[in-house]
C-alpha cells in the first residue's frame, strides 16, 4: 500500500503573513506563465487558475466594498498588525476598488467575474475570455509594492517573490490553450 500523499502549506504566523503569501504567489503563477516551459500542456491552465486564484483574493483584498468582518482587507489590516499604513492607502484603496469592479462586476454591471470562471462550475465557463496577464500584472503590481514594505511578515516568510516586468504582449484564456510567449526580468525585491 502506498504512502498517503499530503502536503501543507507553510504556517502563516500573522496577517501580514497571508497578504503576503496571495502577493508571492501571485508573482509566482504569473513568471511560470510567461515562462511557458512545461511537461504538460495542461501545466499552463494549473497556473493560470492559481493565477487567477490570487489575482481575485488580491483585488478583494485592495478594493471590497464591504468586506466581512473575518476578511483581511486593506483599510482594517493595518489596525489588526498594530502596523502604520502607508502614506497612500486611499489612493491604494480607490486604485483597488477599479480593480475588484473591472474584474469582478455584477451582474447588472455585464459579468464576467473571475469566479464565475474559476471558482464555481458555472455555464459562464464555456463563454470565451482571455486573460491579459500583462495588463493584470501591471495594473495590481504598483498596489502591491505600495504596500509590501509596510507589512510585517515573519521571519520563517522572507523569501519573497520578487516582482518582474512583462515587456510584450501576455494573455491565456480560460475556455482554449492561447499562450503568447513574452520576455520577463527580475526586479530585486524591496528591502
Amino acid at each position: 500500500m502506498a504512502p498517503p500523499l499530503v502536503y501543507r502549506r507553510f504556517d502563516k504566523l500573522t496577517h501580514s503573513d497571508t497578504i503576503l503569501y496571495e502577493m508571492y504567489m501571485l508573482r509566482f503563477a504569473a513568471k511560470r506563465l510567461v515562462e511557458s516551459e512545461w511537461k504538460d500542456k495542461k501545466d499552463a491552465w494549473v497556473y493560470l487558475e492559481a493565477f487567477l486564484l490570487h489575482y481575485r483574493n488580491m483585488i478583494e483584498f485592495f478594493g471590497k466594498e464591504n468586506p466581512r468582518e473575518a476578511d483581511l482587507h486593506i483599510m482594517t489590516i493595518w489596525g489588526l498588525e498594530g502596523l502604520m499604513p502607508p502614506a497612500t492607502l486611499n489612493d491604494i484603496h480607490t486604485k483597488g476598488r477599479a480593480l475588484w469592479k473591472q474584474y469582478e462586476p455584477s451582474d447588472a454591471d455585464g459579468g464576467g467575474r473571475i469566479s464565475q470562471y474559476l471558482q464555481h462550475c458555472t455555464m459562464k465557463r464555456i463563454d470565451f475570455k482571455e486573460w491579459r496577464i500583462d495588463t493584470m500584472v501591471a495594473e495590481i503590481d504598483p498596489l502591491m509594492r505600495g504596500i509590501e514594505p509596510f507589512l510585517r511578515g515573519s521571519p520563517e516568510f522572507q523569501e519573497a517573490v520578487p516582482e518582474f516586468v512583462i515587456f510584450k504582449q501576455f494573455s491565456a484564456s480560460t475556455a482554449i490553450a492561447t499562450i503568447t510567449p513574452t520576455v520577463i526580468f527580475n526586479r530585486k525585491s524591496p528591502g
